[in-house]
């Protein structure tokens, strides 16, 4: 027992601010954290292969909005795609051509008078924004023959030099 030492008691110390943080200048180039890769991720660009530009061709539209869709999902955590109406804006873009601007117009005035409404604007977080944009879009742009193109597909499918691979994918 006589070889513990006796305790010993610290007052506080005041607060104050706290000492400044250093770091080297190795320690400053070091390649980013995870932390800063995900700060990236949100600020910075898009990732992914963009959408094809959509000129009202109706054969093209389901292709474009699931490509759009892709990449709204591979960008998610993107500042741009967290916000609706961005998306819808952004959207917009890949929208081009003589037929069908008048359109994509109409989109973007629309989309501007529910946020800027003097009686009852809407946020531009609201899914709202895209959720009319996605049904305005298959309204105005459904290949209404897509089925009877597909029936005619399946009618004159045969298998060839007895390929049951080619068959079935070009059945699927």
């Amino acid at each position: 027992m006589d070889d513990e030492e006796p305790l010993q008691y610290f007052s506080p110390m005041p607060p104050g601010p706290p000492p400044p943080i250093q770091i080297s200048m190795a320690e400053a180039q070091e390649t980013p954290g995870e932390d800063e890769e995900e700060n990236r991720a949100t600020k910075g660009s898009l990732k992914g292969s963009l959408p094809m530009k959509f000129n009202g061709d109706r054969k093209m539209a389901k292709k474009f909005l699931n490509d759009f869709k892709t990449y709204k999902f591979l960008n998610r955590k993107n500042e741009t795609m967290k916000i609706p109406a961005n998306c819808v804006a952004l959207a917009l873009t890949f929208i081009k051509g003589e037929h069908i601007q008048d359109w994509a117009h109409e989109m973007m005035k629309n989309m501007e008078d529910r946020l800027e409404s003097t009686l009852n604007p809407m946020l531009e977080t609201n899914e709202y924004h895209w959720d009319y944009f996605e049904d305005a879009f298959r309204d105005a742009f459904t290949d209404t023959s897509e089925r009877e193109d597909t029936d005619n597909k399946l009618q004159n499918l045969h298998m060839k030099e007895g390929n049951l691979d080619q068959y079935i994918a070009e059945f699927n």
